[in-house]
């Protein structure tokens, strides 16, 4: 008999055991089958939700240094000369030329001024985010402009009172005229729309900053339009603040100068600051911190589930052991007529592989619907990768060929003559 058919009769032999006993043999394949779709839901949900975090550090960009300003803790005013009692904080425009100077490998240093106003436009008022920046802040927050223009160098230094929005406010304010050329108030302040961006990218913006209602203005017209400073409202009523920074994005030529650029510019705020004042921001550290937690949970759901599986594993040898008790007989007459030792052994193996083979494959199968199912109902991303199917049913394989072998020895060793005398 030639090996494949020998191998094709022992699978149908394998079969018809489990088909004939189906009730035990689901009984035994819960633990499998619990097993493998736990393990499976568990790491396509923790995929998903890693990956989509890892998309939004990504948006960041790998090559960039964010530096914010942070109000120290407890501190409600800064009483001095130049800030009449205003709360005086954060990153400074010296601060900025230090970086730009200081740091080697630095392709784009852009600042960036934040304040919220209301934005007038046919009766409809808004309460938007205005981002005072520069021309080549589109290329360093790595946003599109989906119709007109970005901002220009001349723009900034003309201090022109043009301004881009994002599309989602473009709708919002103007419904469904063209903004492109036309004008609104910003805080009384007239601004002509130039251009639409796409949307900036939620990671990017920062504190307090509304990523779908946003302005966009020069710097230099923030500063003479608005001022330096912005009356703050709060439970204990209004006070003064002045930031002439709130976020400066520092591009690196490559990613290879990022960590050093950051140490550097760490060094070099806390030397001219003398409270905790701003805060230095490295994606690709992020980015890296979250890549690692992610192989982190995923060898803890495997080791859970191993342990689930673990115990499906005894129960299927428990089964097994009770099953060679009871084909005694089965196994002496197969044995008269020439089976030899390892035929039995490769019978009761295939039929725990089989068993757990089943169990895995509805494991799968109630495995990929689950996080499917929490996707649509809570928009909890999951991802389901050949990686995430392989793993688990390999394990559970893995645990049916172990707990076959003590059974299947034990079938092998029994005495054909003794055997068939079993009643």
């Amino acid at each position: 008999m030639k090996a494949s058919h020998k191998v094709m009769d022992l699978v149908r032999l394998g079969l018809h055991s489990i088909l004939v006993h189906k009730g035990r043999s689901v009984l035994t394949s819960l633990g499998i089958i619990f097993g493998v779709f736990s393990v499976i839901a568990m790491l396509s949900i923790n995929e998903g939700a890693a990956l989509e975090s890892e998309r939004a550090l990504r948006e960041l960009g790998s090559d960039n240094i964010l530096i914010r300003s942070v109000e120290p803790p407890n501190q409600e005013s800064k009483a001095t000369a130049e800030g009449r009692g205003a709360s005086v904080y954060g990153v400074t425009l010296r601060d900025v030329a230090r970086l730009r100077d200081n740091i080697p490998g630095v392709m784009r240093c852009v600042s960036v001024h934040k304040t919220q106003k209301y934005a007038h436009y046919l009766g409809r008022n808004l309460s938007v985010t205005v981002l005072g920046t520069e021309p080549t802040y589109a290329q360093a927050a790595r946003t599109d402009v989906v119709a007109g223009r970005f901002l220009t160098a001349s723009d900034v230094l003309l201090s022109k009172p043009y301004c881009v929005i994002t599309r989602s406010l473009a709708r919002r304010l103007f419904g469904y005229l063209d903004p492109l050329g036309d004008t609104f108030r910003l805080a009384g302040e007239p601004f002509v729309v130039v251009g639409v961006l796409s949307q900036l990218p939620s990671s990017l913006s920062g504190q307090d900053i509304d990523v779908d209602n946003c302005v966009i203005i020069p710097i230099s017209t923030d500063r003479t339009r608005f001022g330096e400073y912005e009356v703050m409202w709060g439970q204990g009523g209004s006070r003064m603040e002045k930031v002439d920074v709130h976020q400066v994005i520092l591009q690196m030529e490559g990613e290879k100068q990022v960590l050093d650029g950051a140490a550097i510019a760490r060094s070099l705020l806390g030397r001219y600051h003398d409270q905790p004042d701003f805060e230095v921001t490295v994606p690709l550290e992020l980015l890296e911190q979250r890549q690692k937690q992610r192989r982190l949970w995923n060898i803890m759901f495997l080791a859970i589930a191993s342990v689930s599986l673990l115990v499906g594993g005894i129960g299927i040898m428990n089964i097994m052991l009770a099953s060679v008790t009871e084909r005694t007989r089965e196994i002496g007459i197969r044995r008269a007529l020439g089976a030899k030792r390892r035929d039995i052994i490769a019978q009761f193996l295939v039929e725990a592989v089989s068993l757990t083979t089943a169990g895995g494959l509805i494991g799968i199968a109630t495995g990929m619907l689950i996080p499917m199912g929490i996707e649509r109902a809570l928009s909890v991303p999951a991802v389901i990768s050949i990686q995430t199917l392989f793993w688990p049913f390999l394990m559970a394989v893995s645990v049916g060929l172990a707990s076959g072998v003590y059974p299947a020895f034990r079938a092998a060793r029994l005495d054909p003559i003794e055997a068939l005398r079993h009643e």
